[in-house]
C-alpha cells in the first residue's frame, strides 16, 4: 500500500461519552443489545482529520477520522457523529482511519459492510461490500496526481467500456445488495484521478475484464493549506 494516503472504514456510531469540544467515546453497535457495556467504548478526537492535516495542526500519522464531506451523489458521508459541542449529533457515522483501527483491542475494531441502524451514509440494516463503506484521501504535497484529493467507495458494473471510458452503473454505499434499488449510469475516465482512484496501488477495481467491484469516485479535494 503507497505511503502517501490514508484509507477510512465507516462504521455506525452511538455516542456514549462526550470528554471534551472534540474528544469523545462511542459504540460501533446498538448499546441497548450490550446494555451499554463502556468496556465497548472507542474513544476518538473528531477533530485529528485530514483536513486538520492538511492545514499543518497535525500530522497526517495523527489522523483519526476522516472529516464529513459531501459524496459524488451529493449525500452527506465521512463522519456525521460531530466534532463539535453543543451542535452534535447522538447518532451516525465515524470513518476510522486504518491505522487507528490497528491500534484498537482486536474486540473493538469494527466490521465493514455489516450495518445496522442508524448506519452509514443513511443505510439501515443493509449489507454491502466492504468497499462501499471506505473512504480514502491522497497527501497533498506529493508528485501523486491524486493528491488532495478525497475518493468514496461504492459498488459500481461497468456497462460498456471503450478504452478508459466506461459507462457504470453506481450503487449508492450500501444498497448494492438491496433489490430495491437501482444504480445510476455515469459515463467516466477510469484512468483520470479527476473521476476516480485510478493509478498505482488504487482501489478502484473495475475496468478490463472486471465488470463489477470497488470504483472509488472522487468526492472532493481537501482545503488548501493557509500555512
Amino acid at each position: 500500500m503507497t505511503s502517501s494516503r490514508t484509507v477510512f472504514v465507516g462504521t455506525p456510531a452511538f455516542l456514549g461519552r462526550i470528554d471534551g469540544v472534540t474528544r469523545c467515546a462511542f459504540w460501533t453497535g446498538e448499546p441497548v443489545e450490550h446494555g451499554f457495556d463502556p468496556a465497548r467504548l472507542v474513544s476518538v478526537d473528531l477533530a485529528r482529520t485530514p483536513s486538520a492535516a492538511a492545514a499543518k495542526e497535525i500530522s497526517w500519522a495523527d489522523v483519526e477520522v476522516d472529516d464529513c464531506f459531501s459524496g459524488p451523489d451529493g449525500d452527506t458521508g465521512g463522519s456525521t457523529l460531530g466534532p463539535a459541542w453543543p451542535e452534535l449529533h447522538l447518532t451516525g457515522a465515524v470513518y476510522l482511519a486504518t491505522g487507528f483501527i490497528a491500534g484498537l483491542p482486536p474486540a473493538l475494531r469494527p466490521s465493514p459492510g455489516v450495518i445496522g441502524s442508524p448506519g452509514v451514509n443513511g443505510s439501515v440494516g443493509v449489507i454491502g461490500e466492504a468497499y462501499e463503506f471506505q473512504s480514502v484521501v491522497y497527501w497533498p504535497d506529493t508528485d501523486d496526481p491524486r493528491a488532495g484529493n478525497r475518493y468514496a467507495g461504492h459498488c459500481a458494473e461497468v456497462l460498456e467500456q471503450r478504452g478508459t471510458l466506461a459507462r457504470v452503473g453506481v450503487y449508492p454505499p450500501g444498497r448494492s445488495t438491496d433489490p430495491a434499488t437501482s444504480p445510476v449510469t455515469m459515463w467516466l475516465d477510469l484512468a483520470s484521478p479527476e473521476h476516480c482512484d485510478a493509478g498505482p496501488d488504487s482501489l478502484t477495481t473495475v475496468g478490463g475484464d472486471v465488470t463489477r467491484g470497488a470504483l472509488f469516485l472522487i468526492a472532493g479535494r481537501l482545503p488548501a493549506s493557509t500555512s
